[in-house]
């Protein structure tokens, strides 16, 4: 079982393990097919980068030198596929959610926590914000982040059962008020090119096909040009030949590089 923040975790671990094992001896490769299953996973919790005053604080606190210690927030969520070859422990006794397909779950954290992460550290960072929650204390970038997620990441998701995307929002908004955790604007912006096309793009895509809502998304991926002003390949031919999503882009890109974060965000907000 792969524990790693990867999406489909599982299967890409089947891939590369069964790929192993048929160089190294076809018969193992038949024999993993009928004894193992790879269980996909996802995992939502915070965990910023650690520096080190926050170690030497610790060990201020405690009298304990630990090198690998680290900063999280109280909330947790650990999401199972429940697909086990020979039994499984009894995870569901320490709050696990046992499911039978992980990827609703895994689309929901990309788009609404880790989407709204990005769109608020780019323009957080460019407002002069080092931290999460000094973002979200600027009135214009917390009402902008709120309609992202309400009126384009919510309306692009297939919720799995049981899930009320509500009150997933609701907390997202408490955990990146929480100031202990010192969750830094840069660090969520860094490898943009990579983590874009999971956090944004596939809202965009969405919307895109039904002539729904792009301006908030659209605004993130503008902000993400201004904070790197590079040429990254990271949309694929359809996003990059289509004519709505490049005029929404330009608009906003615009309107960051000529009157700032902060003025783009409050006047997206009256639109």
């Amino acid at each position: 079982m792969c524990c790693d923040n990867l999406p489909s975790n599982g299967r890409v671990v089947e891939r590369l393990v069964r790929r192993f094992a048929e160089l190294a001896h076809p018969d193992l490769a038949a024999w993993i097919d009928s004894n193992v299953s790879f269980p996909s996973t996802k995992v939502d919790r915070i965990v910023p980068a650690m520096e080190l005053k926050d170690v030497d604080a610790f060990t201020s606190h405690t009298g304990l030198i630990d090198a690998a210690v680290l900063q999280t927030e109280p909330f947790t969520q650990w999401v199972i596929e429940d697909r086990f070859a020979a039994g499984r422990p009894a995870w569901e006794n320490a709050g696990v959610s046992l499911v039978a397909d992980v990827r609703p779950y895994e689309e929901a954290k990309l788009r609404m926590l880790n989407g709204s992460h990005s769109a608020l550290a780019y323009l957080g960072y460019l407002c002069g914000c080092t931290y999460v929650h000094e973002a979200m204390a600027l009135p214009a970038l917390r009402a902008y982040i709120d309609t992202f997620k309400k009126r384009e990441v919510a309306t692009s998701l297939t919720l799995p059962d049981g899930m009320d995307i509500n009150v997933y929002r609701e907390q997202l908004r408490q955990r990146y008020d929480n100031a202990a955790l010192q969750h830094r604007t840069h660090q969520i912006a860094m490898d943009g090119s990579q983590k874009i096309p999971q956090r944004l793009l596939g809202t965009l895509r969405h919307h895109l096909k039904d002539s729904g809502p792009i301006s908030a998304c659209s605004l993130a991926v503008a902000a993400w040009m201004r904070y790197v002003m590079g040429v990254d390949e990271v949309f694929g031919a359809d996003l990059k030949n289509n004519r709505r999503f490049h005029d929404e882009l330009v608009r906003w890109l615009d309107r960051l590089l000529n009157d700032g974060a902060l003025k783009t965000v409050e006047y997206f907000n009256t639109q």
